[in-house]
This record gives structure tokens, sequence and C-alpha cells, in this order.
């Protein structure tokens, strides 16, 4: 009888022992992708921040392209276009 006890209270505590280290394996999992899952984020936000930027310098660069070909620069001191067509027609 008092055999049968022991072995009860030694299974009792295998089974206690396994359950906890399935539980313990499954919490470091959530855990683990938990991790993944927030770098997955930052990274994402990265990202869009990285776009939002190549977006704003994308359209400032177009932006002071059309300005410096907008108008063209009159110069007292420089030759018209007409005047630089005509002499280049002398040629």
């Amino acid at each position: 009888m008092r055999s049968a006890g022991i072995i009860a209270v030694l299974a009792l505590v295998a089974g206690a022992g396994s359950l906890g280290y399935l539980r313990g394996g499954a919490d470091c999992r959530s855990e683990y992708q938990a991790r993944e899952l927030e770098q997955v984020r930052k990274s994402n936000e990265l990202d869009e921040a990285r776009r939002e930027a190549e977006r704003e310098r994308d359209a400032l660069s177009r932006q002071l392209e059309e300005e410096a070909h907008a108008d063209p620069v009159a110069v007292p001191q420089c030759l018209g276009a007409g005047r630089v067509l005509r002499l280049n027609g002398l040629r």
C-alpha cells in the first residue's frame, strides 16, 4: 500500500513537472513571437518614415527644378536668345 502511494506521488510530481515544462515552452515561444512582431512593427514604421522622406525630397527637387526653369534670367550684359541664334546662324 505504501509503495502505491509513493508511485502515485512520483507520478503526480512527474506530471506536474511535464506540465510546467510544456507551459514554460509555450510561454517562451509566445514571448519570442511578441518580440518578433514588435521588431516587424518598428521596421515598418522606419520604412514608412524613409518613404515619406523620399517623397518630400522628390517634391522639393521637383519644386526647385520648376523654379529654376520657370523664368529666364535676364541680365543686361548677356546676349538675348534671338541674338545668340543669329550669331550661331552666321557660322
